[in-house]
């Protein structure tokens, strides 16, 4: 069934069934003080769309929800004067408050860090910052065999300047090729390992910067230009780093300026007599 034709077909069932109990007609279900709108099901309406009955599925979980109510306000009314649940519920809700006021309260007054204050972070700590798996920046590109644009592509590759990139891309438009270009940005070897050939990969313990791989197969030329490489547990470069780095010392600036905050709303409301602390010594 269409998806916009059953959540109607239900709006309509629903609908009709809460005039025969004098609800709103916006009203799906009503337990004592409490209502379930056709928006409140909007949920459960996607979830009932892949079920073999979805009226069962809706009637069920209304039920469900009705019984939980009733349970609820019995619950509540036998445990009303229980202080450890009311403890409880309090200093529940006070966590609740307090950690969303604090959150709010940081994201308020908080500053990022400047570009010095990441970098000098880097230098000091670049020990604590390596590469999970190799990393790299270079080329690749893979044409059919006897193509009269080879010697030129391998000399093309072996440059890559700006120059030989232009002529890369200009024998693409005539002669069928496969070519890839990650020169001004990192990328996990993982992530490119799939265009190169198992027998280049095999050599990843040797890769080094500025080095170019070739493989030729039945039908296809390879070349793999490695432009700049980082191996496995190498330090990890400050570009990559520094996205890490800002979300550390915002974290740090954020609690310093937080902690500042609190320590001075509490020197106020001191000040006030409205906070006294009496600690014989």
């Amino acid at each position: 069934m269409n998806r916009v034709v059953f959540v109607a077909f239900l709006f309509l069932l629903f609908g009709c069934s809460s005039k025969t109990t004098h609800l709103a007609d916006n009203v799906i279900a009503k337990a004592f003080d409490k209502t379930l709108t056709q928006r409140d099901l909007t949920p459960i309406l996607e979830q009932a769309k892949d079920s073999p009955d979805s009226v069962k599925f809706i009637e069920n979980y209304l039920k469900k929800w009705a019984i939980d109510e009733i349970l609820y306000k019995e619950a509540a009314d036998y445990y009303r004067n229980d202080e450890q649940i009311n403890s409880q519920v309090e200093e529940y809700r006070q966590t609740l408050v307090l950690n969303k006021y604090k959150q709010a309260l940081a994201e308020e007054k908080s500053k990022a860090p400047t570009t010095e204050e990441i970098a000098s972070f880097y230098v000091k700590n670049k020990s604590n910052f390596t590469l999970s798996e190799p990393i790299i920046k270079g080329a690749f590109l893979s044409i059919t065999n006897g193509s009269p644009n080879i010697k030129h592509l391998r000399e093309a590759m072996k440059k890559l300047d700006r120059e030989s990139i232009d002529e890369i891309e200009r024998i693409s438009l005539k002669h069928p090729m496969t070519y890839s270009f990650f020169l001004d940005k990192w990328v996990k070897l993982s992530d490119v390992s799939y265009m190169i050939p198992k027998n280049i990969m095999v050599n990843v313990s040797g890769f080094a910067s500025n080095k170019m791989y070739e493989y030729k197969d039945s039908v296809l030329s390879y070349m793999f230009k490695i432009v700049d490489f980082k191996s496995q547990n190498s330090a990890m470069p400050f570009e990559l780093a520094k996205d890490e780095i800002e979300y550390l010392l915002k974290e740090k600036n954020d609690k310093i300026i937080l902690d500042r905050y609190l320590e001075e709303l509490f020197a106020k409301q001191q000040k006030k007599g409205n906070i006294v602390i009496n600690i014989k010594k």
